[in-house]
């Protein structure tokens, strides 16, 4: 089957799949196979469901989280002779319209819908798959841009590309022992240990298939390379090693400004570019709006990650922008518009921060004297100070536009889905946040504001993190919100009352918020604390980064208390 069609959406794939050879049946019954899916796992090393119900005896007596059992699929309903029908150009001329009439109206989102097929393989890789679409990627956030990015275009991708199939089945592995374990603290079970090591065997073919296609360029294929790479930072991240998520960051980076550069050479002149680098200008001149969609999950984690870790992770990559819809003056259409926007004003805002603001450690809790000149604001930096009021004129619009869409959902009595809702309340946050942060002429001002209005912050946090459906185990999230917040405010707070109100929201969260992890969060500023109350922290511990502060509490170079059994996977950073 041809895979560059030119369908409304991805244009990698046809919508309409090459019917398979029905499969010879015998005419004896098959096996049964009614073990729990917890059992799909961990039979791989002899251990037997003893299918009791609602969850196995088994499970409950060695302690693993019983999955339940698998429903049997709803009988898929025929399909009409007209399903395979060509296209007609009167078709082709709707699509055509369509796709103008979204393009005009700047639809965030140019994908194709979700599908439902199954994907080839056993059972337990359609478990995995399935578990993908089902549990972590709606942590991510139904109602978000990168959710979206994942349910429309990524997880369809699977069904035609080997690599990209292995990859998420590798994803849905993890994610499954990541839900049991976030931090690896116990002894792994033997559950643990098969996931591990299913996790190892699909991520090894998923890389395999991506060096193959890597191999012959094509639109299609770097695009399915880009894709994979999505996948395996989400993967590292979900497994603890946020050193090669930021790796697979900076390498699908290359890629996306290999296809820059190539774009732009073929703009200054068209007959100097060379043939290896024609199919680059051919990927950007197709898929320009979806490269927008994949760059924007890039810059994204990258800024999140940046942030952490105090270095740069992915580039400039603003070619890959649409129109900026900044300067419109109508409320704001969406919580999805809402988010993907607020995203642009986020970039432009760390951007615009002083190299000396950015390189203040969020684990700074006691300035020195010179403060104020050491960690100084943008605007007193006369060569930022016009970029900084631009960031602050984007975000004033942005929160003019967003309360202006609120007002419209309350006088409209518009009815949202509780992803909707969910999404609105981390807006919220958002929004407050910034405007509490901005306030603040220096980070270390903090310890001298209204602590109510931190404390009302903090509120708005336990709101939004307690009250989604994902409370009440560990989460994955792409994007980092609450988390790095949180620790924003606790660094520099300085008030012991509400430092150990977030340490304890923090460890109660149990959220990873890209490679912000709320426990890790938790051990770290519980950590600060003592060795505070100890006398054993100096004032050049506040220039630290906080993965130095990790490596730092797990060699115990501070305290002196016993070994943590397990490092943090900050040190790896």
């Amino acid at each position: 089957m041809p895979l560059d069609m030119q369908i409304p959406g991805t244009g990698v794939f046809s919508l309409d799949p090459t019917p398979r050879k029905p499969k010879r049946t015998r005419a004896s019954a098959s096996k049964v196979r009614t073990g729990c899916l917890t059992w799909l796992v961990i039979r791989i090393r002899h251990v037997k469901c003893d299918e009791a119900k609602p969850t196995c005896k088994r499970c409950t007596k060695d302690k693993h989280k019983c999955d339940g059992y698998a429903n049997q699929p709803p009988p898929q309903a025929k399909r009409s002779p007209s399903a395979h029908t060509p296209a007609t150009a009167t078709t082709a001329m709707t699509i055509s319209s369509i796709l103008e009439q979204q393009r005009r109206s700047r639809v965030i989102m140019h994908l194709t819908p979700p599908v439902d097929w199954d994907i080839s393989g056993t059972s337990l890789e359609r478990t995995m798959f399935h578990h993908v679409n089902t549990c972590t990627v709606p942590d991510f956030g139904p109602a978000t841009p990168l959710a979206k990015l994942w349910s429309n275009y990524i997880l369809p991708l699977g069904y035609y590309s080997d690599s990209v199939k292995h990859a998420v089945i590798a994803l849905g592995v993890a994610h499954r022992a990541f839900l049991e374990d976030p931090l690896l603290e116990s002894t792994p079970s033997d559950s643990a240990l098969a996931l591990n090591d299913l996790a190892n065997k699909h991520y090894r073919m998923a890389v395999a298939e991506a060096i193959r296609v890597m191999a012959d360029p094509s639109p299609v294929n770097i695009r399915v390379t880009l894709a994979c790479c999505l996948v395996f930072v989400c993967l590292e991240i979900v497994r603890g090693q946020y050193d090669k998520a930021v790796q697979h960051l900076r390498s699908g980076s290359k890629v996306l400004e290999s296809l820059h550069q190539a774009a732009l050479a073929s703009r200054r002149d068209p007959l100097s570019i060379a043939p290896s680098e024609r199919v680059l200008v051919e990927t950007v001149d197709r898929h320009f709006d979806q490269l927008c969609d994949v760059t924007n999950m890039f810059s994204c984690m990258g800024m999140d990650a940046a942030i952490l870790i105090e270095d740069d992770v992915v580039p400039d990559l603003s070619f890959f922008t649409r129109p900026d819809d900044s300067d419109r003056i109508g409320p704001i259409t969406s919580v999805s518009e809402a988010r993907y926007q607020l995203h642009y004003v986020e970039l432009a805002m760390s951007e615009a921060f002083d190299e000396a603001t950015m390189s203040c450690s969020v684990s700074c809790r006691t300035c020195p004297s010179d403060c104020s000149s050491r960690f100084s604001t943008p605007a007193s930096n006369s060569s930022k100070e016009a970029e900084w009021e631009e960031a602050e004129r984007k975000f004033r619009a942005w929160g003019a536009r967003f309360e202006a869409f609120e007002a419209g959902l309350i006088e409209n009595g518009t009815k949202m889905t509780p992803a909707e809702e969910d999404e609105l309340k981390s807006l919220r946050f958002s929004k407050r946040s910034w405007e509490v942060f901005n306030a603040h002429d220096t980070p270390c001002a903090m310890k001298d504001s209204d602590m109510s209005q931190l404390a009302a912050l903090v509120d708005m946090a336990e709101d939004v993190m307690l009250s989604k459906p994902s409370a009440t185990r560990p989460s994955f999230s792409l994007a980092a919100d609450a988390v790095p917040s949180l620790s924003y405010i606790c660094a520099y707070c300085e008030d012991p009352a509400l430092e150990r109100r977030i340490i304890d929201l923090l460890r109660r969260m149990r959220r990873r918020e890209g490679m912000w992890d709320s426990q890790e969060m938790a051990n770290l500023y519980e950590f600060i604390a003592r060795a505070k109350m100890d006398n054993t922290w100096k004032d050049e511990y506040n220039w630290e980064s906080l993965p130095n502060l990790a490596r730092m509490m797990s060699s115990l170079s501070i305290s002196g208390r016993e070994r943590s059994a397990t490092p943090s996977p900050l040190t790896l950073l």
